[in-house]
């Protein structure tokens, strides 16, 4: 310190410290000047930002509650439609179930049914006996079970081996066993117009085609040309005489009128004239899928097998109303029983019925031809 401060500074009296504390005590701290302090700023803004970070939580918070409160009735309404849709499947799959076990227990109980009437006749080893009404008695014991019963059907390499039956409408036996009991895949019968004992010019035999081996569903096989060379021959008794038929057409037809530009085959008219029969097997070769060699004139008497077929179904359109039709000749008196099938040849282009054109695309070679009317039946 210098000398000058020195003595200043000794010269510091009471006086002057008194006067200080005058000054201190009349002194204005409102006059003094807020002065920005940058570090206080920034504490406030850490602060509010701390703030903003623990309230934005609870924001979101809040609207996580009110999106997943939004969210539970449709999951609630989601959870019932799965619900629902599982107890359709599982009630659709047992249903489905049920049907299939009642199909295969329909079909094991026909088949079982057929056999034990079948079992009846074959064990009697006397085809030939008859009783004094004229009935063979191999038949006795079915026609005594039933009345109705009037023949019995065999071809070879096929499940049909069959009692005939006749009732009073072709409906009767549609859905009906031997017995009469309902039974869905029905039996074979012969049209109701038809005679026994001697026989129509056209005997017309009906079976189901249950898409199996029972009735008339092998009669499909005929289909095959190769299939008809193992079994060109067909054994219809009834239960007066014993009969063979050779088979001389095989074809599709519709049983409704609409199917086939308004026009219906009318093969299952029992009372055909020779002359009318004539014109008849001319139709039928314009129709057969093959041609079998198989000659006939117009004295002979025919055998008609009809079945419903699936193979003119047209997609889209649900079932056709069709048939699939054997046609076979009696074998005449004195005429060998055996046939040459090397003779038997396909036919390239057969006369199907236009809903068959329809359902493969096809233009119809034969419409505006002809058709055939029975003689005799009104239309």
């Amino acid at each position: 310190m210098s000398e000058k401060d020195n003595l200043e500074f000794n010269n510091f009296s009471v006086a002057d410290e008194d006067d200080i504390v005058r000054k201190r005590a009349v002194f204005d701290e409102s006059q003094l000047k807020e002065v920005d302090n940058p570090y206080q700023n920034s504490h406030a803004e850490s602060a509010a930002a701390e703030k903003t970070q623990t309230e934005a939580p609870s924001e979101k918070k809040d609207e996580n509650s009110e999106s997943e409160n939004a969210e539970k009735p449709k999951k609630k309404r989601k959870s019932v439609i799965v619900t629902v849709i599982m107890i359709f499947a599982i009630i659709c799959f047992v249903l489905s179930g049920m049907i299939i076990l009642k199909s295969i227990y329909d079909t094991k109980k026909n088949i079982k049914n057929n056999k034990e009437l079948a079992d009846s006749v074959n064990s009697i080893e006397d085809n030939t006996a008859v009783g004094a009404d004229g009935i063979f008695e191999k038949y006795r014991a079915l026609y005594n079970q039933n009345p109705d019963f009037v023949g019995w059907i065999r071809i070879p390499n096929t499940s049909i081996n069959h009692p005939v039956v006749k009732g009073d409408t072709n409906d009767f036996y549609l859905h009906k066993g031997f017995d009469k009991s309902y039974d869905v895949k029905g039996s074979i019968f012969m049209d109701y117009r038809d005679h026994v004992d001697v026989l129509c010019k056209n005997t017309i035999l009906y079976g189901h085609n249950n898409l199996d081996t029972t009735m008339f569903s092998d009669l499909e096989k005929y289909k095959d040309l190769e299939f008809y060379k193992t079994a060109p021959v067909i054994e219809f008794n009834t239960i007066y005489r014993n009969y063979k038929w050779k088979i001389i057409a095989v074809f599709y037809t519709n049983n409704l009128e609409k199917d086939d530009n308004d026009y219906a085959l009318n093969y299952i008219y029992p009372f055909m004239t020779d002359d009318s029969f004539e014109s008849y097997y001319a139709e039928l070769m314009l129709r057969s899928l093959y041609f079998t060699g198989v000659d006939v004139v117009k004295t002979d008497k025919i055998l008609t097998l009809s079945t419903c077929t699936r193979d003119m179904d047209i997609k889209g359109r649900g079932e056709t109303d069709a048939r699939f039709v054997v046609v076979a000749r009696m074998v005449r008196n004195g005429e060998a029983e055996e046939v040459d099938t090397s003779k038997a040849l396909s036919v390239a282009s057969p006369k199907y019925p236009q809903v068959w054109y329809d359902a493969h695309g096809t233009q119809n070679p034969y419409l505006g031809s002809p058709r055939w009317y029975p003689e005799g039946v009104e239309y």
